[in-house]
């Protein structure tokens, strides 16, 4: 059940982030997954970065709030393995750096 209320919520994120409502795929271990994910989150961080420009708390806590819904399936499709937690916090780029830092928090939960 907890997993089909955050493959629901992943799939409300990406649909109003991007636009659109995306189908939902099955990967080879049966896991059913939303598509448009990685999309979304790269759309998400361009708007991070503009509200942590401007000072806005409560839009970079929102966008975190979607960060954090993604977080679950990133992991089992294996981004964190292509680019890990800590290069994503390099650099100045704050939205990719709180992805990456979102990322070792949802790690050490585990």
């Amino acid at each position: 059940m907890a997993s089909q209320q955050s493959t629901s919520a992943l799939s409300d994120v990406n649909s109003t982030t991007l636009g659109a409502k995306f189908p939902e795929i099955t990967l080879p271990d049966g896991t059913k997954v939303q598509t448009g994910t990685v999309g979304a989150l790269l759309v998400n961080i361009r708007s991070y970065n503009t509200a942590h420009a401007a000072g806005d708390t409560a839009k970079t806590e929102a966008l975190e709030t979607s960060f954090k819904a993604a977080l679950p399936l990133l992991h089992k499709v294996g981004l964190f393995d292509l680019f890990t937690p800590e290069e994503w916090i390099r650099g100045d780029n704050q939205g990719r750096r709180a992805v990456g830092r979102l990322y070792q928090e949802f790690k050490a939960s585990q």
